[in-house]
C-alpha cells in the first residue's frame, strides 16, 4: 500500500500533571507493544490512543487514560468545548479547542498519526497495563527537558515535538 492509499489515524494524548513539594510533576511511561509496534517498544512517551469512529473526545480521552494508567481525569486544563449540537436527527457535532495538536510527518513502520493533546490533572491510583506499558514515574520538568534534549531518541517520535512545545510553554507560564 502507498502512503497516499494511508489514511491518518486519529488519537489523542494526556500530558498528565500533578504538584509534589511545589513542583510540577509529568507522568511518563515506557511505550511496550512489541507485538504491534516493536519498532517504538521501550521508548518514553505519555499516554495516548485511538478515537474510535464517532467517539466524543473527551470520552476517547477519558478512556485511554483509565485504560493506560487506572488514573482519572479530575481536570482538563485550559481546554475550551461547546455543547454538542443536534441541526437534524442523526446529525450531531461540537468544536474543542485542546493543548496543541500533533502528527507524525513519517514513520517508521508506525501509522500516520495526527492527534489532539490534552493537559490533565488526575487522580487516583496507577495501574499500569502490563500489555502496553511499563515503568510508570512522575517526572519533573527539568528532567523531562534533560532527557529530551540530551537523549531525544528515547522519546516515542509523535510525542518529542509536543514535549518539547509544552516545556517552552510551562518557561513562558512561569514569567
Amino acid at each position: 500500500m502507498n502512503k497516499k492509499e494511508l489514511l491518518a489515524r486519529p488519537v489523542i494524548s494526556a500530558i498528565l500533571e500533578k504538584e509534589k513539594n511545589g513542583k510540577r510533576m509529568i507522568f511518563m511511561q515506557t511505550r511496550w507493544k512489541p507485538k504491534i509496534s516493536p519498532m517504538y517498544s521501550g521508548l518514553l512517551e505519555i499516554p495516548a490512543g485511538g478515537i474510535d469512529g464517532y467517539e466524543n473526545v473527551y470520552d476517547a480521552l477519558h478512556r485511554e487514560v483509565k485504560e493506560e494508567t487506572g488514573l482519572d481525569i479530575v481536570r482538563i486544563i485550559d481546554d475550551y468545548h461547546s455543547e454538542i449540537i443536534q441541526t437534524r436527527a442523526h446529525d450531531s457535532s461540537h468544536v474543542f479547542r485542546p493543548f496543541i495538536c500533533q502528527q507524525v510527518l513519517e514513520t517508521n513502520g508506525g501509522l500516520p498519526w495526527i492527534g489532539f493533546v490534552f493537559r490533565c490533572e488526575v487522580g487516583g491510583e496507577i495501574t499500569i497495563q502490563k500489555e502496553e506499558a511499563r515503568d510508570p514515574r512522575w517526572v519533573s520538568l527539568e528532567d523531562l527537558e534533560n532527557t529530551l534534549i540530551k537523549t531525544p531518541k528515547k522519546i516515542f517520535s509523535l510525542q518529542y515535538s509536543t514535549l518539547l512545545y509544552y516545556i517552552s510553554f510551562m518557561k513562558e507560564l512561569k514569567k
